[in-house]
Formats: structure tokens, sequence, C-alpha cells
């Protein structure tokens, strides 16, 4: 597909071979015969549909409230989305995210490069840095580390990421990058295949029509989704999707609760006055006689504009004088408190709290409070809660889903620097963002710690020198070496394998020096100690 007649640029772009993976989904799609649910009407997908869809300008039913939101265009629910993000407890609990995903090690570093165990042999090391230096240059120079942080909260928001890629002047290197606006751009496919982007600058800004429909190829655009689509690909559905509903709710019991204690927050005077024996007939104008006495009543002047009290009232900071009889009966004047507490109903505000969290998929332990301290949590294993659990693979998922802008601003940048075929594969590569809690390494060590404590409790069972003896006193083996590492220690043969071959090449290179520091004249190994084998 040629856009030449479009972009003035999109021929540069095409004049580069496509990287390996994109060339193996094409294969897969030419020799495919069923046809993929894919939008080709530009219109249906980011202008609106044309029934059951209501305009969320004016969302509210009858009552005034308004808790599902039903968008018309692409644009609603990315604005949407952005003022989801606006309030508080919502971009508290995406700021959590972001910083989890995206954090400078002490080095500095906010990626990590290198290439699969498996094709390492395929590259010298000269290769291997020569790579870490160009991985370096488009973090640091092309997108920006400290543009990461940015970059990856403002997708968790739209839910949807467009970088244009822009080439320097002689057409060499990546020089940098352009984020386009999602609400005006959508992709283009073809049987499941992205074949392009397209933007319409139109809308930008709906009341000036002279914007332009600009085209883009492939490799010209960098761009990464949430992963999760409505009616088609490009209604993309994100992670403030499943949030709406329960943000709505939290502002609507706020509000409420807020309007409740401003209107009950003045304290008030209640005048029981006593009428004895009046006749009924009397006392409601007595009472009325009484309110103008002790009512103090502010006009204002319609010529000075000044405020005038002309009644001869009593003010609130004035004394009261009433009177009682013998048997102590007579007005008095009580005083009623404002409402200076929510009578239990923050409940309500912490429940709806509670499942905006669990819409965002953030657990307790990161934002719940106890008696007024901060949040609590352990980064070990052992402390280490389910719904955390849960929280760190979620952020590992959304860091490699991310990653795909990266792998594609690298892969045009290889590209375009005239790297050979070997080097253009994106699978052969593992690039991923430095978290603030590696849980996977925590895991791992917690592994190899109680692993290394089965070693030492089942090593006397393992064959040995002195247990497999004929006639020895030392109890037989119970387990083999074999079963020991790959059915109680979980180990793959591969990883067995391997870990044989090390220990031979290890133990040899060992001998081997003793043997050399012997002949050089080191010192004779004593009768008691044995053979030291140098050291």
């Amino acid at each position: 597909m040629n856009f030449n007649f479009w972009n003035p640029l999109s021929d540069r772009f095409l004049q580069v071979e496509p990287e390996h993976s994109q060339q193996r989904q094409a294969d897969a799609a030419n020799n495919s015969f069923g046809k993929s649910e894919d939008p080709r009407n530009w219109r249906n997908a980011v202008m609106g549909y044309s029934s059951n869809y209501t305009d969320p300008i004016d969302p509210y039913d009858s009552n005034g409230i308004m808790f599902d939101t039903v968008f018309s265009t692409k644009r609603q629910r990315i604005n949407f989305y952005r003022n989801l993000a606006l309030y508080p407890f919502t971009r508290k609990c995406l700021t959590m995210m972001a910083d989890e995903a995206v954090c400078e090690n002490a080095l500095g570093e906010v990626a990590t490069f290198d290439i699969d165990k498996a094709s390492k042999s395929k590259f010298t090391e000269t290769e291997l840095m020569t790579l870490r230096d160009e991985f370096n240059y488009v973090i640091n120079c092309v997108i920006g580390k400290n543009q990461l942080w940015y970059l990856y909260y403002t997708w968790l928001v739209d839910a949807e990421l467009f970088l244009e890629i822009c080439l320097s002047s002689d057409g060499t290197k990546v020089a940098g990058i352009k984020q386009l606006p999602p609400y005006c751009t959508m992709c283009i496919y073809d049987d499941g295949l992205l074949k392009g982007f397209i933007e319409d600058t139109k809308l930008l800004d709906p009341e000036n029509q002279n914007g332009e429909t600009k085209t883009f190829t492939t490799n010209q655009i960098a761009y990464a989704n949430y992963g999760f689509w409505g009616n088609n690909r490009n209604d993309v559905r994100g992670h403030l999707e499943a949030a709406i509903r329960p943000i709505n709710q939290l502002r609507a019991i706020e509000d409420a609760l807020t309007v409740y204690r401003i209107t009950r927050a003045p304290e008030k005077r209640i005048f029981k006055i006593y009428t004895g024996k009046m006749p009924v007939n009397r006392v409601p104008e007595y009472m009325q006689e009484l309110r103008a006495k002790y009512r103090k009543q502010l006009t204002i002047d319609p010529v000075t504009g000044m405020i005038n009290s002309n009644n001869n009232v009593q003010a609130f900071v004035e004394d009261f004088w009433l009177s009682i009889d013998a048997d102590g009966q007579g007005s008095s004047i009580e005083n009623f408190k404002g409402s200076t507490e929510f009578n239990g109903q923050l409940d309500d505000v912490k429940m709806f709290r509670e499942q905006v969290a669990d819409a965002l998929m953030v657990p307790p332990s990161r934002w719940a409070t106890a008696d007024g301290g901060g949040a609590q949590y352990s980064q070990g294993i052992e402390g280490l809660t389910l719904e955390e659990a849960s929280f760190q693979k979620l952020n590992k998922r959304l860091r490699r889903k991310f990653c795909d802008i990266i792998y594609q601003i690298f892969m045009v940048h290889l590209q375009v620097r005239g790297y050979k075929s070997k080097f253009l594969d994106r699978t052969i590569y593992n690039i991923d963002l430095i978290p603030a809690t590696d849980f996977e390494l925590m895991r791992s060590l917690s592994m190899c710690e109680k692993r290394g404590g089965v070693v030492g409790s089942f090593s006397q069972f393992l064959p040995t020198p002195s247990n497999v003896k004929p006639g020895s006193e030392d109890m037989a083996p119970l387990f083999s070496r074999q079963f020991f590492l790959e059915d109680i220690l979980g180990l793959t043969s591969e990883q067995r394998i391997r870990n044989d071959k090390l220990i031979e090449q290890e133990t040899s290179e060992i001998i081997a020096k003793a043997q050399a520091a012997k002949e050089e004249g080191g010192e004779e190994p004593d009768d008691e100690g044995g053979d030291d084998l140098g050291f």
C-alpha cells in the first residue's frame, strides 16, 4: 500500500525492508482464508455511531444522577478518560502504577536491553556492545529517559499511544519522535494485519474545517494500545474503562455528603415560648410579635448600597431577658448544634473508594490507611499478599505491552542505520522497563534459598563415594542425583545437563590451576587436610 501521493516522506520508509516479525505476519495473512472483523469505515470508527448511542454531554437521567456513560465518538471517550485521571484518588492509583513500572535504578537507567539466550551465540561481543550503544541512543536521545514515565502514564490514561518516528535530515538515523493525538488518529487494518495509520487533523478543532487527512506507513508510527477492544480494533478500551461507574458513584456520594455537611453546619437556636393559659387563637399572633422583636433583619439601601438594620432587634451577641413564674415555668432558649459528623456515612465513601481501587486493580496495601497511618506492604515474598502478587504481574504485562513502542523505534533505527538482516528480528531482543519492585527477582531468590535448604537436608541421601562402597556402614543412598535435581528441585533436563557440563568445566579449570601452582613451587599439602588443590 503506497501513500506517496498523500505523504511525501513515506517513500523513505517504503524503501526499508520489513523486519522479520512483520514479514511473518504478512505471510500468515496472505495464506489465510477467513476474514476478521476490522473497520473499514472511518466515519463510523471515529466520528460516531448512528444508533444506540447517547451524547455524554448530557448523560444524566431524570434524577440527575450519572453512573454509566456511553460515548458516541472516540474523542469523547478519551476526553472522559482524561477527566477521570484528574480525580485525586484515580490520579493516585495511576501514579502508583506508573511509578511501579518505570523507575530509574542506581545507574540512571530506566530500561534494560539484552539478547535472548538462544541467540547470543550468533553475535560477537563487539556486536553486542554496538547494539547496546544503539539502544542507549534510542532511550536517551530519541525517546528521552525522562519522558518515559510521562509516556507510560499517558498510555495508561488514553489507552493508545501514537508516536511519529522522525528521521534525521540525511535519513541515516532516527532523530526524534512526535506524539500524535489519539482521538484523531486510527489504525488501518486489512484482515487483521496493520497496513498503516491515518490522522484527520480536522478533529483537532471541530469548528475549523481547514484540516487535512494525513496517512503514515506502519514503520513511520510507533503504536501501542492497551489490548482490549469494544466493537472493533479502533474502539480501544483503556485501563480506566472498568472504573467509570465506581468513580461516578464515588464522586456523587462525596458531593452529596459535602452538600449535607454545609447545609447542616450552622448552629441554630430553639426558642421555647411559654404561653401559659393564653387563648389558642392568640398564640400565633404572640409568636409573630416575639419573632419580630428578637430577629434581626438586614436590608440594603438601594441608593447607597449600604446594609442597614433599622429594626429594633436584639442580635445574637446580645443578652436575652426572659421571665419565669414561681413554679419555674417560662420561655427558654436552647442551642441546636450543627452537624459536625457524617454520622457513619464515611463508610459509604470507603466502600466506593474500594470499588474504584478494585476496578483499577490496585491492592489495598498500596492505598488503604489504618488509624490515619500510611499504607504498609512488604516487598518480601513471604509477606506478599495475593493482591500484591497479582498487581506485580499486571504491571509486568503492561510493561511488556508498552515496550512495543520501544521495540518499533529501535527496529526502525537499526534499519535506517543499515544493519544486516540478522539484527532485524525483534524476537531475539529482550527489552523491558526497570520496575520499582523486581517481583521476579525476589521470587527467584526466594526459590533459590528454599532449594539450598532442601539440598542441605537431602545431601545425605544422595550417592557419595563413602555410602556406595560395598560393606559401607553409611546408609545407602535413597535418591539418585538426576531424580533429585529434576523431580525434587524442579530443574529441567536441559538445565541439569547444562549444570553438569558447567560443573565439569569449572572443576577441570580448578584442578588445572592447582597443578600449575604446584609446578611453580607451591606449598605441599599437609597430611591431615589432604589435597587442597593449590588453595
